[in-house]
């Protein structure tokens, strides 16, 4: 019997190539951050240029660089005022530590105990350990992005070039092989940067209605809040409940318990709002998927992916269902 007669049936070999990218995924899993961070990024800039060229009529490299321009100044103002609130925040959780007014009765006192207890239960030289060790993660972290940054500022402005170069593989004696690996590859990217995009959207609508509520209860450091805020909505339907933790501790800081009160009402209209609006509205003709399904997803691939579970995770369950039929994607 011949093994390989299978891979003659055109379905069986789709599934033989879908394999060997698994297998090339899980063989370059360390570099999996870097190229993601670097497909979005090429994605939503050639898009983006797209655009510009059209209304502009410039040129295709010049539409490009100015896209990549305005972004490299979103991100300074960013990690600038991002720094200032986190640095903000540290310092006003320190300073309501310190006070005696809110952790002398009720059940707060029970909670200051424990911390104190584990205060003291620390270890300086384990705690400067960690220290090094976070700051040493977030060095990694801005290594990829701006590694990312240049690799897909490279692909976008010689796309037409690359593009090119690649189709001498689907000409090549292997045809068969690169012509599905494309067009498997191609489909995903496409899932991927289409629900990519309207999640941006989402997270921005997001964005606006919390910074009006924000701006109502004088919050400090609002450009750096609006910043992670929309950092956060770029995580589909948790996005909203985790910046209830930086929202719910300056509320306490800066007012009392009618502030946190009414960021909590404003935190869950908003999740109400893309939960039942904005997601059933804009997801529906890409996905056609229950709430509850993708909540599900999320916390699955978290698990597998880790934090890149919560962005990718609902573009791999669409590509799946995709790919296997079941469900068309409709981007």
């Amino acid at each position: 019997m011949n093994f390989l007669s299978p891979l003659q049936n055109q379905k069986y070999y789709r599934y033989f190539v879908l394999s060997v990218i698994i297998l090339l995924i899980i063989f370059l899993r360390q570099f999996m951050s870097l190229l993601l961070l670097t497909t979005i990024f090429s994605y939503l800039a050639m898009n983006a240029g797209k655009r510009i060229q059209r209304f502009t009529k410039i040129s295709r490299p010049l539409s490009i660089a100015i896209v990549y321009i305005l972004f490299i100044g979103f991100l300074i103002i960013a990690i600038e005022h991002g720094a200032n609130t986190v640095i903000h925040q540290v310092n006003s959780m320190i300073k309501l530590a310190t006070e005696s007014s809110w952790h002398t009765t009720g059940v707060f006192k029970e909670i200051y105990k424990n911390v104190e207890q584990y205060r003291h239960s620390l270890n300086t030289e384990q705690l400067i350990s960690k220290g090094f060790s976070q700051i040493n993660q977030v060095g990694h972290v801005l290594y990829e992005l701006i590694l990312s940054l240049l690799f897909s500022f490279i692909f976008s402005m010689t796309y037409p070039q690359l593009k090119t170069w690649s189709m001498t593989f689907i000409k090549s004696p292997y045809k068969k092989f690169f012509g599905e690996f494309y067009i498997i590859v191609h489909r995903f990217i496409i899932i991927l940067g289409r629900l990519f995009e309207v999640q941006l959207m989402i997270g921005f609508i997001n964005t606006i209605v919390m910074v009006l509520v924000l701006m109502f209860l004088h919050f400090p450091y609002i450009i750096g809040f609006t910043i992670l805020i929309f950092l956060l909505g770029l995580i589909p339907v948790v996005g909203v409940i985790l910046s209830l933790i930086p929202l719910t501790i300056t509320a306490f800081i800066i007012g009392n318990w009618n502030t946190v009160i009414v960021i909590l009402i404003a935190v869950a209209l908003i999740h109400f709002l893309e939960s039942y609006f904005l997601h059933p509205h804009f997801m529906s003709q890409r996905t056609h998927m229950p709430m509850l399904v993708i909540l599900l997803n999320l916390i699955i691939m978290e698990k597998i992916f880790g934090v890149w579970g919560l962005i990718i995770g609902l573009p791999i369950l669409t590509f799946i269902l995709d790919f296997f039929k079941i469900q068309k994607f409709k981007g």
